[in-house]
């Protein structure tokens, strides 16, 4: 079984007083016409105190994944629905609560 790899690096700033006290999962959504896959990353966000955030690990690409290009989302989900619970305060988020962070081109 074949599964693909890419390198995210991502910045935040939590701008609040506290971290978040639940562990609400960070995901990433690739998305195109014909496909829709949600995942689920390791970050604990309840460990991003004030100030920056660093989350920096490998995304593993499950081998149903075609080869293509995807739209690449975010967002931080409710643990019992798999929806968007967190409003970011960052420009992009679409109608369904993702937010838009450009193009993935899945390849081998």
């Amino acid at each position: 079984m074949l599964i693909y790899q890419s390198q995210v690096t991502s910045w935040w700033e939590n701008k609040g007083v506290a971290p978040c006290y639940k562990k609400f999962p960070l995901a990433l959504r690739l998305k195109n016409d014909k496909i829709t896959e949600i995942l689920i990353t390791d970050a604990d966000i309840r460990t991003w105190l004030p100030g920056d955030n660093l989350y920096d690990d490998v995304l593993l690409i499950p081998s149903h994944i075609p080869i293509g290009e995807y739209d690449l989302e975010i967002a931080i989900l409710d643990r019992v629905s798999n929806q968007p619970k967190v409003k970011l305060a960052i420009s992009g988020r679409q109608p369904d609560g993702w937010y838009y962070l450009g193009k993935l081109k899945v390849q081998n």
